[in-house]
C-alpha cells in the first residue's frame, strides 16, 4: 500500500509539473504559436519524453492527467475527444521509448544516452508526436501544421534533454565528491 501511495504521489507531482510547464510554455511563447496546440518551442515535449524514459508507466499516466486537464479547457472538445487527446500525448513518448530501446540499443537505466542519442530520440519524439497529434487534429478539423510542431516538439525535446544529461552529470558528480 505504501509504494501505490509513493507512486501515486511522484505520478500526480509529474503531471502538475506538466501542467504548469505547458501553461508557462503557453504564456511565454504566445508569440510563437502557429496554430491553435502548436508552437515553434514546445518545451513541455521534453519533459514529456522525460517522463517516459525514466519512470515509462507512471511518466505516461502523468502525461495523460496532464493533458486531460490542458484539453478540457477547450470547449471545441467533447469528453471522448479530450480523453483521445490526452492518450496522443501519451503515446508519443511511449513509441519513442520503444525504438530507442528495441533498434536503436537504449539501455533501459540510460547508462548509454549519448549526444548522438539525444538528437536521434528528439527526431524520433518528435515525428511521433507530431504525426499522433497532426491526425488527430485532422480529424476534428484543425490547421495543419506538421513541419512547425515537429520542430517545436523536436527543439523542447532537446533543450529538456540536454537540461537532464547536464543534470545527471551534476548531480554524479555530487555524489562522488
Amino acid at each position: 500500500m505504501e509504494r501505490f501511495v509513493q507512486a501515486t504521489v511522484v505520478t500526480v507531482g509529474m503531471a502538475v509539473g506538466l501542467l504548469c510547464l505547458a501553461l508557462g510554455n503557453e504564456y511565454l511563447m504566445r508569440a510563437t504559436e502557429v496554430a491553435q496546440g502548436v508552437n515553434w518551442i514546445y518545451l513541455p515535449a521534453g519533459l514529456r519524453l522525460c517522463f517516459v524514459l525514466v519512470l515509462p508507466v507512471q511518466g505516461a499516466f502523468a502525461i495523460f492527467l496532464a493533458t486531460l486537464a490542458l484539453a478540457a479547457r477547450d470547449p471545441t472538445l467533447s469528453a471522448p475527444l479530450v480523453a483521445t487527446n490526452a492518450a496522443v500525448a501519451a503515446a508519443g513518448p511511449i513509441l519513442a521509448r520503444i525504438v530507442a530501446l528495441q533498434r536503436l540499443g537504449l539501455h533501459p537505466n540510460l547508462e548509454n544516452l549519448t549526444s548522438r542519442m539525444l538528437w536521434t530520440l528528439a527526431a524520433l519524439f518528435g515525428i511521433f508526436s507530431t504525426s499522433l497529434h497532426q491526425a488527430f487534429f485532422s480529424a476534428i478539423g484543425r490547421e495543419s501544421a506538421f513541419w512547425s510542431m515537429w520542430i517545436g516538439d523536436t527543439l523542447g525535446c532537446l533543450l529538456c534533454l540536454y537540461g537532464l544529461k547536464g543534470l545527471a552529470i551534476a548531480w554524479r558528480k555530487w555524489n562522488a565528491s
